[in-house]
């Protein structure tokens, strides 16, 4: 019998991953879960002991979100593209999932999210790799339909989900581009919210100014937008011929206004989403300047950390930092410019440029 039920026996509720289950990202890029031994024994009483293909009913059912979660938006070239597929039940009742057109068995207590349930839509269909010019990718290479997959039961508000490589059934993710990935599993009765993965080799920027240059390493990861945007912006010259407009002695320089004065934007009025992360503020972190009522509100002004600062952990999004001895001491001779009572330098620091620039091979997102 194919298909998904919401479970009416509580009991059952033993066999979904419980809320405390831990999904994450641990070395090596593969999904952590955490489970008791004790859904096994609890699994087998409740089937009466049963092993092999297992009786599930089938009819629909609502209230199951089907999520990726990549491990990064922008992936060097030649690394893995780890992306986590992830099932949610948002239902205050179990819900159990069998894969159609196979016969259900009985899972593994340490199944997690098997593969036939990814690849549940048929040899092809279930997920689907764009490229920028319209070619598609939707069979999975390597891969072939199994006659039994195992069963999930889904605890309430509780979720099951596994890491892979997509590179193993979508070669084409091996090369330079931008994909576009949507996951439409259970023959499409379930439909993911579409990714954008770039597989490109990762960029540094370099700020040129009159006493030095800074080299910035960004936070691929944790702030995937806010360093698309300020790439887009280095990348079209917008910055060249402003100014850090802004020291506040001992604690940041800041710039990146076209106006000069601190109350400019983008000019075509993008806003970027905060993406606040775990990054400490500490001396070299670039972060997003904003307004003071509006998270969102971060365009192309931008400040560098000169120490530590607690109180802006998790309130600006940290984007960036600088390495190399060279780029320290330039921001060590931007702080000792002389300002007024308001901050504004005394003298004009242009940014006469900010290049682009490729990472070294082994830097990490």
């Amino acid at each position: 019998m194919k298909g998904w039920t919401t479970a009416a026996d509580p009991a059952q509720c033993l066999f979904g991953i419980l809320p405390g289950a831990v999904i994450g990202f641990p070395e090596g890029g593969h999904v952590g879960m955490k489970r008791s031994a004790v859904w096994f024994v609890a699994m087998t009483a409740a089937m009466g002991g049963a092993s092999g293909s297992a009786q599930v009913p089938a009819p629909t059912v609502s209230g199951v979100r089907a999520l990726l979660r990549p491990h990064s938006y922008r992936v060097p070239m030649g690394r893995p593209v780890w992306v986590t597929f992830l099932l949610e039940n948002e239902n205050d009742q179990p819900v159990t999932l069998s894969v159609p057109d196979t016969e259900p068995s009985i899972p593994s207590p340490e199944v997690g999210l098997p593969l036939p349930h990814i690849f549940s839509s048929g040899v092809s269909g279930s997920v689907t790799v764009t490229t920028e010019t319209g070619r598609q990718w939707d069979t999975p290479v390597g891969y072939h339909a199994p006659d039994h997959a195992p069963y999930l039961m889904i605890a309430p508000h509780a979720s099951v989900g596994t890491t892979i490589d997509l590179r193993d059934f979508f070669p084409t993710l091996r090369g330079a581009g931008r994909y576009r990935i949507v996951w439409k599993p259970y023959h499409g009765t379930l439909s993911s919210e579409p990714i954008v993965i770039t597989i490109a080799p990762l960029k540094r920027a370099e700020i040129v100014t009159d006493e030095g240059t800074m080299t910035l390493r960004f936070f691929y990861r944790d702030a995937p937008k806010t360093v698309a945007n300020f790439l887009e912006l280095a990348e079209s010259g917008f910055y060249n011929g402003t100014t850090f407009h802004r020291i506040e002695p001992g604690y940041f320089i800041q710039g990146g206004c076209p106006r000069g004065d601190g109350t400019g934007i983008r000019t075509d009025g993008k806003r970027v989403p905060a993406e606040f992360n775990n990054h400490p503020f500490r001396k070299g972190v670039v972060a997003m300047a904003l307004l003071d009522d509006d998270p969102d509100s971060a365009s192309s002004q931008f400040f560098i950390c000169n120490t530590r600062v607690k109180e802006w952990d998790g309130r600006y999004t940290a984007f960036a930092e600088l390495v190399g001895e060279d780029s320290f001491k330039t921001l060590d001779r931007l702080m000792a410019v002389p300002v007024d009572e308001q901050g504004r330098p005394r003298r004009k620091l242009i940014i006469r440029s900010v290049r682009v620039t490729e990472a070294p091979p082994n830097e990490e997102p």
